[in-house]
């Protein structure tokens, strides 16, 4: 669970520099949001270190498109192969105010890690430590508490049937345990 805000992460990956496109310093870009349109409306973006709490620059966007299973950006002064290819694997960042609005019920997953399990009858199992997409459903890795299971970890499926609640503005999730889920 946060104990402060400073627990939140500061900057939220939206995409990543995989490659330069063309010879006129466009980049390609992997999305990393269910909102890739985001980049056609940003004036700026910026670029980021693997492990960097901060942007190595901020950079004007001129164009963005996209081809097939990315988006090709054009940044400001990225005009050759070679500056394009210098920014391979960078990622790039937004601040929480630049988040694009979810529906009610929805999260962001930098708002699900780190949020205590309990059931639905108060028991607190332990902490959400990671998300894994699976296709059908994402799961919750949730690392007991002492004494809770001998699982190193527990398994929550995110459907309604399991996951009651989600309040991250509390630092909760509440679940309906399932036969077999603690085993």
């Amino acid at each position: 669970m946060w104990k402060s805000k400073k627990d939140k992460p500061k900057w939220i990956i939206v995409g990543e520099v995989v490659a330069p496109w063309g010879n006129r310093g466009e980049i390609k870009i992997i999305p990393h949001t269910d909102f890739p349109e985001r980049f056609g409306q940003m004036e700026a973006v910026r670029l980021f270190a693997k492990n960097a709490q901060e942007p190595m620059g901020v950079f004007v966007l001129e164009g963005c498109r996209s081809h097939k299973d990315g988006i090709l950006l054009k940044l400001k002064d990225v005009d050759t192969i070679d500056q394009a290819e210098k920014l391979r694997g960078l990622l790039i960042k937004v601040g929480h105010d630049e988040l694009m609005p979810l529906p009610p019920g929805r999260f962001y997953i930098f708002q699900i890690i780190g949020l205590e399990c309990q059931t639905v009858t108060g028991e607190k199992l332990g902490v959400v430590t990671d998300v894994l997409p699976t296709g059908a459903n994402d799961v919750y890795v949730v690392e007991p508490y002492p004494g809770v299971t001998k699982l190193k970890e527990i398994l929550i499926p995110a459907v309604p049937q399991v996951v009651k609640d989600i309040r991250p503005e509390e630092g909760l999730m509440i679940i309906e345990l399932l036969d077999g889920m603690l085993d």
